[in-house]
């Protein structure tokens, strides 16, 4: 019998695998249910969850009296929504194709259930960004190279853990930063209905990997391991870039990030809390990328001291300034 792993390592196409007659057997289905209810539930609750995208913001706009952005910070929100815009779109594309690929039908009608949520998020954004007239730049390399990344590797596992664990987890504490920043009436709103929806994302990774994780291999795992290892690099370095940005838009970067290294430490708590039960097992979530508490704190500090810079040691300065330079040129480069 194949590895639960196999079916996100190296999935089957539909022509090798369709139809899946197994999934009328009444007696196999039950045995499934009982270990990816979970995943069933998230369908179910994004469904009731659901929100007229078109109903919401026009009712935010009418409720506010239009929208008006702040000159002063026009430019910068076009940056930051860059990403946010194309980001939703690669999650779109990202989550069809893990909801067409999947073999298990519970997991299939959770991604399926996060495709129409992201459809929604990206043309709400859209018209809000029309409506509000903030002009897009074009995507910061690093971004750029994030989302391509994960739409082009054929791994589900990798697609998986870099949209659910990786991007999602960046995309609420994102939402989260905007909000507190209450840049403008209607985004603050708005952005709470994106925050909801992608905190449910983020359960499918949670849930799912812990039945994946443990049947991986060696050579696997490291694979999975290096991915996320870059992927967070390149997260990194676009969050330097993005520095005087967040800053004209009164968006804490250091909270947001604190925030973001708390998401992803519930999301491992969840995932070993899952190993370790009746249906999965106690064996090792394998191949996950993991950062002390300490190191999380020791990067955040180095990366936003909250010393002015005349209180901080000639070293911290001149290595925080080279690699904010570095992390730009780099920038300018994958673009």
């Amino acid at each position: 019998m194949a590895r639960i792993s196999e079916q996100w390592t190296r999935p089957k196409r539909p022509s090798a695998n369709f139809p899946p007659y197994e999934l009328a057997d009444e007696s196999i289905v039950a045995v499934a249910r009982e270990k990816t209810r979970k995943l069933e539930r998230i369908y179910h609750v994004g469904h009731k969850q659901a929100w007229d995208g078109r109903e919401v913001l026009s009712g935010l706009v009418e409720k506010h009296g239009g929208i008006d952005v702040p000159d002063d910070k026009r430019e910068a929100l076009g940056k930051i929504c860059s990403v946010l815009l194309w980001g939703e779109l690669a999650a779109w594309s990202i989550s069809a194709d893990i909801a067409l690929r999947l073999e298990d039908p519970d997991a299939k009608m959770a991604a399926s259930s996060q495709v129409f949520d992201e459809a929604r998020h990206f043309y709400v954004l859209r018209d809000y960004l029309w409506q509000a007239g903030i002009k897009l730049p074009p995507l910061g390399g690093y971004s750029r190279r994030v989302l391509i990344e994960v739409l082009d590797t054929e791994s589900l596992l990798h697609k998986l853990v870099g949209m659910q664990l990786m991007v999602e987890n960046t995309a609420v504490a994102l939402f989260k930063g905007i909000a507190r920043a209450q840049i403008e009436p209607v985004l603050t709103e708005l952005v709470y209905y994106y925050e909801r929806d992608e905190a449910r994302h983020v359960g499918l990774g949670a849930i799912a990997l812990p039945q994946i994780l443990p049947d991986l291999g060696p050579v696997e795992a490291a694979r999975l391991w290096w991915f996320q290892t870059r992927m967070a690099l390149l997260m990194m370095a676009g969050g330097l870039t993005m520095r005087e940005e967040f800053a004209a838009l009164g968006v804490d970067q250091s909270a947001m990030q604190r925030h973001h290294f708390d998401i992803h430490a519930e999301v491992l708590k969840q995932m070993k809390a899952a190993a370790a039960s009746p249906a999965g097992g106690s064996r090792e979530n394998k191949g996950v990328f993991r950062l002390s508490r300490a190191g999380q704190t020791r990067i955040n500090e180095f990366l936003f001291p909250k010393e002015p810079e005349a209180e901080r040691s000639p070293l911290h300065t001149l290595t925080l300034n080279a690699l904010i330079a570095g992390a730009k040129a780099g920038d300018r480069l994958f673009a």
